[in-house]
């Protein structure tokens, strides 16, 4: 009697650690899920969107299936919230805001196509255009140039600025970057796209912004050449015909590729 009173406290004492254990992972777990952030409910047009704390509006109004149109904004690249295209109007906001640069707060309200949204990226467009060349039939880049679909879809269907009290558009020297990318500068519309390319993923500092308001160029400081080997990228990010493919000039229309 007195060795199975000892075999069963034995027994005991060796599954004791298997309990400790799985108490242990219950416990965790559920700090685990105390500790797991909630998801924030936002109204995108009404529509109610569950995000991640850290999102952005832009990012929420992509989750609704609302595309929201931007030029500087890029998913993998830092915010710079500078051509002011994505303006959506915010609940309780006194004007329109750039939902690239805003975190969502709980229960917002956002409307992506209400009259002074429309008005603001009207406007927008409009200051976009007033130096751009009309280049179109003869730009690389038209076919499939953001600033193309963005002023059919956004823009107005006439310009304010025809009188004779306008000077014109300004234009701006063309710069040698190197063997593949070529640069119609007078069409940048200042996204500063490739200057954060280069900086953040390149590595490389050599694109910049020199000058202030209307005197402002994207170029490198001194004459040199973009050399990273990563700088055709700059290519494909460019939203405009300012920079595009030097070996592919004239070559063909994005509509006649297969």
């Amino acid at each position: 009697m007195a060795m199975l009173s000892l075999l069963l406290r034995r027994s005991s004492l060796l599954a004791r650690p298997s309990s400790l254990a799985g108490r242990h992972a219950v416990s965790q777990a559920r700090l685990a899920s105390s500790q797991a952030p909630e998801k924030i409910r936002v109204y995108v047009n009404d529509i109610p969107v569950y995000c991640e704390p850290e999102t952005t509006v832009l990012q929420a109004c992509a989750l609704a299936g609302v595309e929201i149109p931007r030029f500087c904004y890029h998913d993998r690249l830092s915010v710079a919230g500078n051509c002011r295209m994505c303006l959506v109007e915010v609940e309780k906001s006194a004007k329109p805001v750039a939902s690239c640069a805003m975190p969502i707060m709980k229960d917002q309200k956002i409307w992506t196509d209400s009259p002074a949204t429309r008005r603001a990226r009207e406007g927008v467009m409009e200051f976009l255009l007033v130096n751009h060349p009309l280049d179109c039939p003869i730009c690389d880049q038209g076919g499939e140039c953001d600033l193309q679909d963005q002023s059919m879809a956004f823009g107005s269907d006439r310009s304010r600025f025809v009188d004779n009290s306008f000077a014109g558009k300004r234009a701006v020297e063309d710069k040698n970057i190197g063997p593949l990318v070529k640069t119609i500068m007078t069409r940048c519309i200042h996204c500063t796209r490739c200057v954060r390319f280069g900086n953040e993923v390149a590595g490389v500092s050599d694109l910049g912004t020199t000058g202030r308001g209307g005197d402002m160029q994207i170029g490198t400081y001194v004459e040199k050449l973009f050399r990273s080997e990563l700088s055709g990228n700059v290519i494909d990010l460019c939203p405009v015909g300012a920079l595009t493919s030097k070996p592919y000039s004239f070559t063909a229309r994005p509509w006649e590729l297969r």
